[in-house]
């Protein structure tokens, strides 16, 4: 079985075991996986019936093991993709980091950075690849804004940046997903359970807390994405445990956040940078919306460019996300949301709170 340390090529072709077949595993990974030439999926775990059915006679999974130790101990497997419920998610990682395999995860990694950390650490001990499924960070949209935004600042072609703002008022999908199987009963095997809140967290921040880490961590880690660990938080506050707005300083400039949990019918997320005589700014799709791609708008004052959109080739950010995945497994690179970097987002989520209790105590 290789074992593959970061940034270092596979010695053969990967064996993939995936731990759930919902919804995500469906849609977002397993087709994914199931056709590239790459990678071989063994088996997947999955002790719901309605799924194991569906995961077998249309989508093609060969084995489908009703206990997922069973995938953890196969020694064919090298890489585990795991997708199931959120507070069980840190646990499975360690179990899989602990026999041995490569991970692949769903957001969020954990619910603390000492969870987080514990994680990453054991994946740094046995050299072994740890990745995040941020796929916000590998939608073609963004990607090309990273690009834009950054040739900008280097260039000040539009002149100083400065001013950043980033925004998320989207609860539910607003969008319907691609096909797939609802299960038709519940789920059969419980797994182990972190804490979902820092023990430092009063009480009634929890539900918010829960919704940040599971929803709001994509902002965090596309800021992270754009300005990487120079973030200085100034100011976080919350108001009636359902809005929430940050402040920033990156090298003396501006950044700003703002959430809500809000359901207005379609999905509201975006950013924008402003720069002295110009605009970069993103509207950001819903994840379940296959056909479309982050757009990009560029306003440049000095070129008389105003409102133009960019024409970027679209692919859906969970098959790029996967695409990525894979060629790190092959080749040692291609990733951008390993493990030991998403790190750097639970620490700033806890920076965030300990804000928002230092202000309720005001």
């Amino acid at each position: 079985m290789p074992h593959i340390a970061t940034g270092q090529p596979a010695t053969a072709k990967p064996v993939i075991g995936v731990i759930g077949g919902g919804m995500i595993s469906q849609i977002a990974h397993l087709p994914f996986y199931l056709s590239d030439e790459r990678v071989s999926v063994q088996a997947v775990a999955e002790s719901r019936s309605s799924l194991v059915a569906h995961l077998k006679d249309v989508m093609g999974v060969g084995t489908v093991l009703s206990d997922y130790r069973d995938i953890l101990v196969d020694p064919e497997i090298d890489t585990v993709i795991i997708i199931v419920p959120r507070q069980a998610t840190g646990p499975l990682v360690l179990e899989a980091l602990n026999a041995g395999k490569n991970v692949i995860t769903e957001k969020p990694m954990a619910f603390t950075t000492e969870q987080a950390y514990r994680c990453v650490h054991v994946a740094e001990d046995k050299g072994l690849i740890y990745l995040v499924g941020f796929m916000k960070r590998y939608d073609a949209g963004i990607r090309y804004a990273k690009q834009r935004v950054d040739e900008y600042m280097a260039s000040r072609q539009l002149g100083s940046f400065l001013y950043a703002r980033f925004f998320d008022f989207a609860k539910s999908y607003a969008h319907k997903p691609p096909p797939h199987q609802r299960p038709a009963e519940s789920r059969v095997v419980r797994f182990d359970a972190w804490p979902t809140q820092p023990a430092w967290l009063p009480e009634k921040h929890h539900a918010m807390y829960g919704w940040f880490v599971n929803t709001v961590i994509h902002d965090i880690n596309l800021m992270r994405y754009f300005f990487g660990d120079g973030m200085q938080l100034d100011y976080a506050a919350t108001r009636q445990e359902r809005a929430l707005t940050a402040y920033f300083d990156w090298t003396g400039v501006p950044v700003t956040f703002e959430c809500a949990i809000s359901e207005t019918g379609f999905w509201h997320q975006g950013a924008e940078f402003i720069f002295e005589q110009g605009r970069v700014s993103l509207t950001i799709p819903s994840p379940m919306d296959d056909q479309h791609i982050t757009a990009v708008t560029i306003d440049d004052n000095r070129a008389a460019t105003i409102g133009k959109i960019e024409d970027i080739p679209v692919e859906w950010c969970f098959r790029s996300q996967a695409k990525a995945f894979i060629e790190h497994l092959v080749t040692g690179k291609g990733a951008v949301t390993l493990g030991k970097d998403c790190l750097g987002d639970m620490e700033l989520v806890e920076d965030i709170w300990r804000q928002v209790i230092d202000k309720v105590r005001d």
